[in-house]
């Protein structure tokens, strides 16, 4: 009698470890098989935290990694547009100095280039416009009047950080101020209307000269407050990039399974599994013999 009680605690603790030895197998099955080395929290709760923690970072991180995108579109095309304006400066200098007649229909050209890239657009929104992106920032005639506002669009680009992607209007082709030996304010499309009414009469006079120097010196201050706020974008988009892919690898570290030891521990499982049913196996036979006895 006390035989086969012992058989029978034997027969449950060899059920209990079959039992565990083939949930363990079934559990390396689906890690060689999916390529996933957690399936569920409960396998690896610290691990599938983790995997968690490093997902949301990168969500995270890659939609900053947009937001630099969208700002660097809109820095980029209000680039442009600057650029745009300093070549037409430049060649209202050149026709200052030649001081013909002749130029008079080039400069009312430029004018109206100058105005068409004032009143640029990107992406269905008015560049030069401050946050009044849905209004034409300057009126299409004479005295051409700023009809934006001087508020800054910040997009945020990183915990924290935010970068403004726009520059008024006003700033940019009117009131610009400067000192000298003839101190005073110039207003781009207006020195342009000027020059060219100057050059139909006696020519372009010194102080249009001067105006027309001021405001190219303005737009190339401009220019490299836009290249700054590019570099910037570049560098935290490089950052940023680089910081996602070290997130990863540690997210697949945490995540991918580890094939060598899936096989070893499924190989060492199925041995013991085999061994397990040989024990039950002769538990029983022992336990028949005994009980026919």
């Amino acid at each position: 009698m006390s035989f086969r009680t012992s058989t029978a605690t034997q027969q449950r603790q060899s059920l209990q470890d079959l039992q565990a030895t083939q949930e363990r197998m079934a559990i390396n099955t689906a890690r060689i098989t999916s390529g996933s080395r957690i399936g569920s929290p409960g396998e690896d709760p610290n691990g599938a935290a983790l995997i968690l923690d490093f997902g949301n970072s990168i969500q995270a991180n890659t939609q900053y990694l947009k937001q630099i995108n969208a700002a660097s579109g809109f820095l980029t095309a209000t680039e442009d547009a600057v650029n745009g304006a300093v070549q037409a400066v430049m060649r209202l200098q050149e026709l200052a100095v030649a001081g013909s007649s002749a130029s008079v229909p080039e400069v009312n050209s430029i004018l109206q280039n100058i105005l068409a890239l004032a009143n640029t657009q990107f992406q269905g929104k008015y560049l030069f416009s401050g946050t009044k992106t849905d209004v034409q920032p300057f009126s299409g005639t004479a005295p051409y009047t700023y009809q934006g506002d001087q508020q800054e669009i910040n997009l945020g680009v990183a915990s924290g950080t935010q970068v403004s992607t726009n520059l008024a209007g006003d700033d940019v082709f009117q009131g610009v101020n400067y000192t000298g030996p003839t101190a005073g304010s110039a207003d781009l499309l207006a020195v342009a209307a000027k020059l060219a009414t100057e050059l139909g009469g006696s020519g372009a006079t010194a102080q249009t000269r001067v105006d027309l120097d001021a405001v190219l010196g303005n737009l190339n201050q401009m220019l490299a407050k836009l290249g700054g706020r590019q570099a910037g974008l570049r560098s935290m988009e490089t950052s940023l990039g680089d910081f996602n892919a070290s997130l990863k690898s540690l997210q697949s570290a945490q995540e991918a399974t580890d094939y060598p030891t899936a096989y070893t521990e499924y190989s060492n499982d199925e041995t013991i599994q085999t061994a397990t049913l040989s024990i039950m196996a002769k538990v029983n036979k022992v336990n028949l013999f005994d009980y026919l006895a």
